[in-house]
């Protein structure tokens, strides 16, 4: 427990310059302590999750991550089904409070940045962030639960419940909008029309394509030049 609440104050440590009203005592007692983390409310029922195939988790194994700008790192579990972060303290988890001083945690193997962005709509949450700056490249990830369904009759099988990975969603966040990747790169341009002129150039000139993910990574860090 005394490694838990250290942690706990590094993550406040790598987030106190923008959120100075957090305190260690609030932030522990947010901290939802969960000894069957293999179950989740469903509405009325419970499920549990080793009983479903697939996995509900981004990874299913508990990964290394730094914290924020630190040099400290952490063992971490994005759960995409919940939208929450898991960390593990010998053998007890801990789900993190989703709010805005949590600090971005950067998986130590794949460079990939989860951050939370507050937007005010179903989306509010966890973001793999693709590039940062005046227009950030955001991307949610998320999975599907689908109960099982008995058998209709013995000549037709049912099916098993099943967590199905959902596409990718991405994203454009500025400081004062939040916009979802639009199909088009005239919707694009219109949508941020400061840049429409330098976006429509830059895109027919490199063939971009605004649903694949390395061509959006190109593109973020074009706007942010």
């Amino acid at each position: 427990m005394n490694r838990f609440i250290g942690l706990l104050s590094l993550l406040i440590t790598g987030t106190i310059l923008q959120a100075q009203q957090i305190s260690l005592g609030e932030i522990s007692r947010n901290a939802r302590f969960n000894q069957q983390i293999d179950e989740s409310n469903n509405g009325k029922s419970k499920i549990k999750y080793s009983d479903i195939q697939g996995i509900p988790y981004y990874y299913p194994q508990f990964t290394n991550a730094k914290i924020g700008d630190t040099s400290s790192t952490v063992p971490l579990r994005y759960n995409i089904f919940l939208d929450t972060i898991e960390v593990v303290e010998k053998e007890d988890v801990y789900e993190l409070p989703k709010d805005e001083p949590t600090p971005a945690f950067t998986f130590l193997t794949t460079k990939e940045k989860l951050v939370f962005v507050k937007t005010d709509d179903l989306y509010s949450g966890y973001f793999f962030e693709l590039t940062d700056g005046k227009y950030r490249i955001l991307k949610k990830v998320s999975t599907k639960y689908l109960p099982a369904t008995p058998a209709p009759n013995t000549l037709i099988a049912g099916s098993p419940a099943q967590f199905i990975p959902q596409k990718s969603i991405y994203f454009i966040k500025t400081e004062n909008r939040f916009i979802k990747m639009p199909k088009s790169t005239k919707e694009l341009a219109a949508e941020l029309p400061e840049k429409a002129k330098e976006i429509k150039d830059f895109i027919d000139k490199n063939k971009i394509k605004l649903n694949r993910e390395e061509d959006l990574i190109k593109l973020g860090n074009f706007l942010n030049q």
